[in-house]
């Protein structure tokens, strides 16, 4: 059984007219879900929010009353937390519920409740470090559940496996010297937010516990695969986790409009199968996909579609 977690509350976090990450994103994914009539067979979760003793796992308790603060003054405005990343009164509150569906998935897949889980969740969250907000996110939802995993004795390695065609600079800096997660990335290089080089591969105890697989613009769809496929036998082979965590971007989509590589909905659905597939080989199945990036809706929808197809059947 697929677990589906997505708190309505996620479509109220604003970045403001014109945003790339925005409600419409959610609401894309929800229609195609229904009309493919995927929804059905998915079982879905109410979660709750993440309590701040959980989130502060990750992230400094004054960081998180910073979020806090800020959403409670905006009113019906926004808060610039960088260039690009805000907050609107209810982001906080989304950003609680964003990390609450992930440690909820966590939870019931760990326990068996589940095969595994996706949550269709926003503010995204791989960009987010410790104690600085970018890249539209806010709080690190994948870096939160593997925390969560580790402390409560449900997993001893965790792998955290990123495909958003961004890097996942916070992700990988909360976990650069740490030995029980390790941090797999595809990304295209160059491109925000400019880390994420083959030599970046851990620190102290992290050593050799991350790995960054950078792909030039307008790679192929196939060349794409053939780097992913042999990156990943490669780090379950060595690494042998006991839980899998996707970080599942789909701005690798030819048609997004901020990035330029060219897979389409069916290497998405290509790519789940094979993660899965991994998964049942070494950690029993375990894995929980969280919802990055993907800022054309219909590119975006259609490869949620073959995203949720792949691990109902797979």
């Amino acid at each position: 059984m697929t677990g589906f977690f997505s708190p309505p509350i996620c479509l109220l976090h604003d970045n403001g007219p014109g945003h790339p990450e925005r409600p419409d994103r959610l609401e894309a994914v929800y229609e195609a879900l229904e009309k493919s009539e995927l929804r059905v067979r998915l079982k879905s979760f109410a979660p709750a929010p993440a309590e701040r003793e959980i989130l502060a796992f990750i992230h400094p308790r004054d960081y998180i009353e910073n979020i806090v603060a800020l959403c409670a003054r905006v009113g019906d405005g926004r808060a610039m937390l960088d260039g690009d990343t805000s907050v609107s009164k209810d982001s906080f509150a989304a950003a609680q519920l964003a990390a609450g569906a992930a440690v909820a998935a966590a939870d019931q897949v760990s326990r068996g409740e589940l095969s595994n889980a996706f949550c269709a969740v926003r503010p995204p969250g791989h960009h987010a470090e410790r104690a600085v907000a970018m890249g539209f996110c806010l709080f690190n939802n994948v870096a939160i559940a593997a925390e969560w995993l580790v402390r409560k004795r449900r997993a001893e390695k965790v792998l955290i496996l990123d495909w958003d065609v961004h890097h996942g600079n916070g992700t990988q800096d909360i976990f650069y010297e740490r030995g029980d997660i390790f941090y797999l990335s595809l990304h295209q290089w160059p491109l925000y937010p400019g880390t994420g080089r083959e030599d970046e591969t851990g620190e102290g105890r992290g050593r050799g516990a991350t790995r960054n697989v950078p792909l030039p613009p307008a790679t192929t769809e196939q060349k794409y695969l053939d780097a992913f496929y042999k990156a990943a036998e490669e780090v379950f082979a060595k690494f042998k986790p006991d839980f899998l965590l996707l970080s599942a971007g789909f701005d690798a989509h030819r048609d997004d409009p901020l990035a330029n590589q060219q897979l389409t909905e069916a290497g998405f659905g290509k790519m789940t199968k094979f993660t899965l597939a991994l998964a049942e080989s070494f950690c029993a199945g375990k894995l929980v996909s969280l919802l990055e990036g993907g800022y054309n809706f219909t590119a975006l929808a259609d490869s949620v579609v073959a995203h949720v197809e792949g691990l109902l059947d797979g």
